[in-house]
């Protein structure tokens, strides 16, 4: 196995835990220090791994279905709801998603023609524009809808 700072010698070394144990000998907080501290070399954040992890892209697919297939979400929002300044800055996200679907959803009845009626499609005209929109509300729902208490 080539280490990953051969391939990149400009970088630092990196630190001997992430490259030089056997995975299974370490507990579960070392292993997640030794991947923090990768990231943190590469100058990425936990949250830049993990919203990639989880976008639209095809290589991600099976992350993403892991993501909110799994209790995962669902984990990660019960953290957030014992601490107030995280769930204070979730609302604001939230509402600043929300406001930004205003436009979707504005329309005079002058808009409202014959010609809008016949070709009216509720996933180009709402879904497609309320998912790109609201992403992190979209989550938020669909981990909601997976719940047991949910169902």
């Amino acid at each position: 196995m080539i280490p990953f700072y051969a391939l990149y010698p400009s970088m630092m070394q990196p630190e001997p835990l992430a490259w030089m144990v056997d995975p299974s000998s370490l507990d579960e907080e070392a292993k997640i220090l030794a991947v923090l501290k990768i990231l943190h070399r590469l100058r990425m954040m936990f949250m830049d791994l993990i919203l990639h992890s989880i976008s639209h892209r095809l290589s991600m697919e099976t992350w993403r279905e892991g993501f909110f297939w799994s209790k995962v979400l669902v984990q990660f929002l019960n953290v957030l709801s014992t601490d107030e300044l995280a769930i204070a800055m979730l609302v604001d996200e939230v509402d600043t998603q929300m406001e930004a679907t205003k436009h979707i959803f504005h329309m005079s009845p002058k808009d409202v023609t014959h010609k809008l009626l016949l070709s009216f499609n509720l996933n180009t005209l709402l879904t497609e524009p309320l998912q790109e929109t609201t992403l992190l509300l979209c989550h938020i729902l669909l981990s909601a809808m997976q719940m047991v208490r949910a169902v």
